[in-house]
């Protein structure tokens, strides 16, 4: 659907541009709009329109661009009639009931007035966007300026009221109090603007920014290029297209035939009965984790897992190592006990990780207590293991006592009662636990200074 307008010597003035899958994405999530205005050109400003509630089914963040609209000008006029043009392509207008804008949107009644039943709410993208953006322009001192866009980024991550205070205080404390007014720190204490995002975990929150960070940068680059509006739109157009119908590569082009590999097990196979041994071999390896691991260490590797049953998986063999490809991440992984590789998620969390998921799902096999880590085991305490386990107690407990001695059996307690803590319990008392330690450890050792958990 195009609407559009001609100026002087017939050529584009003004146009409103929506494809079929952005209508009928609107049309299932209608409830939260996301209005994003990128200045372009000649004067000219792109306005994108976005799903910005859940969306569950949606790829990618350009999933969630539903209008694309360039007005002739920025008038309550002309801002009107793109308005109008949204509701004339989408009669689920009616709907919507949240509308997120960016700071110093012009003419907010236009936008008001053409819809009516839904509230107008500064958008938390775009105001911590436009807060980093201040931040790096006062040029700072570096570790003040690291500070504060680390706090940034946790509030980003988790919008809860005590993260906000902190970056409130953190910004009062470092910034003069002459350049404060500038940088609106009052709405870091807004519970109404934070309220839609507050609702996001941890991980949904980063992801909603990353997408929406992905798709303004993009389409706003598109749009910059000096173009004539009609060859503008249809670039914006493709790009739009190019973005939302990015597949992972077909099966069997990634499995192809090679001399040391096995074929790709994530690709459909065709006997039934090879489908049902996958299944029940799946099935295995998850009944496996859930009875040998602790609640977290079960769910980090579910969600490791749940990537390689929708990948390509492509094994190599070796003398001591087997070479695991999942999509275009290769790491090795230890033949001795299965319990060792070489990516990153492995090595830090010491968890089976989805090269060595890869390997159980192809051999058939189902996960074992010695493939990790004993502090991850159900039934095995923390403190029983690791560098402060009970053999580090016994050489403090054989030496002679000391101040230092006391303190280093005090700290070696604390810290295995802490890694029990927060590794035998579920994920909401996890998350409440954390950001207790957290707060903890800032307010202890000093709100300043980046202390790591």
């Amino acid at each position: 659907l195009v609407a559009y307008e001609l100026g002087a010597g017939g050529r584009m003035a003004s146009v409103s541009f929506q494809s079929a899958a952005m209508g009928g994405v609107f049309a299932r999530f209608p409830r939260a709009l996301l209005l994003h205005r990128a200045a372009g050109p000649a004067g000219r400003a792109l306005y994108v329109f976005l799903v910005a509630g859940p969306a569950p089914g949606l790829r990618g963040g350009m999933a969630r661009v539903v209008h694309l609209a360039v007005p002739r000008d920025e008038s309550a006029g002309s801002l009107a009639r793109m308005f109008g043009a949204f509701r004339a392509f989408n009669p689920a207008w009616a709907e919507t009931r949240l509308l997120l804008v960016g700071p110093g949107l012009p003419q907010p009644p236009a936008l008001a007035q053409a819809f009516p039943s839904a509230e107008v709410q500064l958008s938390v993208f775009h105001l911590c966007k436009r807060l980093q953006q201040q931040v790096q322009r006062l040029a700072l001192e570096g570790c003040a300026e690291r500070l504060i866009l680390a706090a940034l980024g946790d509030t980003v991550c988790a919008a809860t009221e005590s993260s906000r205070r902190k970056m409130h205080a953190l910004l009062r404390d470092l910034v003069a109090p002459d350049l404060l007014p500038q940088l609106h720190i009052r709405w870091l204490l807004d519970d109404e603007i934070w309220a839609a995002h507050r609702e996001r975990s941890w991980g949904e929150g980063g992801n909603y920014f990353r997408d929406l960070e992905v798709v303004t940068q993009g389409l706003s680059q598109v749009f910059s290029a000096e173009l004539s509006l009609e060859s503008c739109i249809t670039s914006l157009a493709q790009h739009y297209q190019k973005c939302v119908s990015k597949s992972p590569p077909d099966a069997a082009t990634c499995s192809a035939p090679h001399h040391d590999h096995r074929a790709a097990r994530a690709a459909p196979q065709s006997l039934p009965a090879s489908e049902e041994i996958n299944r029940r071999t799946e099935e295995g390896i998850k009944q496996s984790l859930s009875d040998i691991c602790t609640e977290p260490a079960a769910r980090l590797c579910l969600s490791e897992f749940a990537v390689v049953q929708k990948s390509v998986q492509l094994i190599g063999t070796g003398e001591d190592a087997l070479s695991i490809q999942v999509l275009e991440d290769a790491h090795r992984v230890d033949l001795k006990g299965l319990s060792s590789c070489t990516c990153h998620f492995n090595q830090v969390f010491q968890l089976p990780c989805r090269h060595i998921l890869a390997v159980l799902n192809s051999d058939r096999k189902t996960l074992q207590p010695e493939m990790l880590s004993r502090q991850w085991r159900k039934g095995c305490d923390a403190h029983q293991g690791g560098p402060d386990g009970a053999d580090g107690l016994l050489e403090i407990l054989k030496s002679s006592w000391n101040e230092s001695l006391d303190k280093s059996l005090v700290v070696s307690f604390l810290t295995a009662e802490v890694s029990r803590l927060l590794t035998h319990c579920s994920r909401e008392e996890f998350e409440h636990r954390y950001r207790t330690l957290r707060e903890l450890a800032d307010s202890w050792i000093g709100p300043y200074i980046e202390v790591k958990l």
